[in-house]
């Protein structure tokens, strides 16, 4: 029987760190699956789905966590190896969402935004947001893709209005794609 893990880690940025946690991955017989990294100020910080035979686990673990020793800050949580991240078959083609953000720079976007898609009962199942400047006038831009499911495919016309409102409150602009929406 197979066990699932997510781990998360953070630490100095350096050459051979994602090898490093390649190398443990492999030595365990582990299966490194699904994975999300990047470089923040200076620190390399990611996760990763690895697949495991049960009776490895607690090896795996360990090694792992041997990783600390090496400036490495390791989390380690069960997952479920029954779910996957691929597009459940229950869910209708209207029931995913995407939102792109774009605007200066300003504390408080991703709380408004965030807290009008919870409101809607709106899932998050992948965001990632940069910073860039802008062409013309250098001002530091803020951009965010956040991906969605609406489980129960809820109309969104009350969240566009408000995602509306929020886009003119910080002078930024949101774009809701709901062509998938039936």
């Amino acid at each position: 029987m197979n066990s699932s893990i997510i781990c998360t880690f953070v630490g100095p940025d350096k050459p051979g760190l994602i090898e490093g946690l390649a190398q443990v991955v492999k030595q365990c017989h582990g299966n490194w699956l699904e994975s999300s990294m990047a470089q923040l100020a200076g620190q390399f910080a990611g996760i990763v789905r690895i697949d495991i035979d049960s009776n490895k686990l607690s090896s795996l673990t360990e090694q792992l966590k041997r990783l600390e020793s090496k400036g490495l800050l390791v989390q380690i949580q069960q997952g479920d190896p029954d779910k996957r991240n691929v597009r459940s078959p229950k869910l209708d083609i209207g029931s995913q969402l995407s939102l792109l953000v774009v605007g200066n720079d300003r504390p408080g976007i991703i709380h408004e935004v965030s807290q009008a898609l919870a409101s809607a009962g709106l899932n998050v199942t992948k965001m990632a947001t940069h910073l860039s400047s802008a062409p013309m006038s250098g001002d530091i831009l803020f951009h965010a893709e956040i991906v969605l499911e609406n489980p129960d495919s809820k109309p969104v016309e009350e969240l566009e209005s408000r995602l509306d409102m929020i886009a003119e409150q910080l002078s930024i602009e949101i774009d809701l794609d709901v062509s998938g929406q039936a």
